[in-house]
C-alpha cells in the first residue's frame, strides 16, 4: 500500500510541475529570468517520466496498477503537450528554444513512445482483469453447493 501512496504522490506533484511550466509558458516571461530554469524543468520531465514509467511497469503486480497507470497516462499527455507547444513556435520564450528543437523532438518522440507503451498496458492489464474476475460453470457449481 505505502509503493502505491508514493508512486502516485511522485505523479501527483510532477503533473502539478508540468502544469506550473504550462501556465508560465502562457505568459510573457524573460528568457533572461526564465529560459534556463524552463529547460533543466523539461529535461528533469523526460529523466523524471522515463524512470517512474519503468519503477511503475516493474510492479505490475500492486492492486492500483491501473489507476497509476491511468495518472501516469495523464501526466506524460501533459508533458507532451508542453513540448508541441514549444515545437509549434507558439508559446511564450519560442525564440529562446529554437537552437533546442532538434532535442526537444527527440523527447516528444520518446515520450509519444512511452504514451503509446501507457496504452497497450492498460489495455493489457484490463484484459487480465476481466479474465482473472471470471468464474468457471465448476467453481461456480461448488461455490453453489455448500
Amino acid at each position: 500500500m505505502l509503493q502505491n501512496i508514493v508512486f502516485q504522490d511522485n505523479i501527483y506533484q510532477l503533473s502539478r510541475l508540468i502544469d506550473l511550466v504550462q501556465e508560465g509558458l502562457q505568459l510573457d516571461l524573460s528568457e533572461d529570468f526564465f529560459m534556463d530554469k524552463t529547460l533543466d524543468d523539461l529535461l528533469f520531465f523526460d529523466a523524471a517520466l522515463q524512470k517512474m514509467k519503468g519503477q511503475v511497469e516493474g510492479n505490475s503486480r500492486m492492486s492500483d496498477y491501473i489507476p497509476i497507470l491511468h495518472s501516469l497516462y495523464s501526466c506524460e499527455e501533459r508533458f507532451i503537450r508542453i513540448v508541441d507547444l514549444l515545437l509549434s513556435g507558439k508559446g511564450a520564450m519560442n525564440g529562446a528554444f529554437t537552437q533546442f528543437m532538434t532535442r526537444l523532438q527527440g523527447i516528444r518522440n520518446v515520450h509519444a513512445g512511452i504514451r503509446e507503451s501507457l496504452i497497450q498496458g492498460i489495455r493489457k492489464s484490463d484484459n487480465s482483469i476481466d479474465s482473472r474476475d471470471m468464474v468457471s460453470q465448476n467453481e461456480l457449481s461448488e461455490l453453489l453447493n455448500f
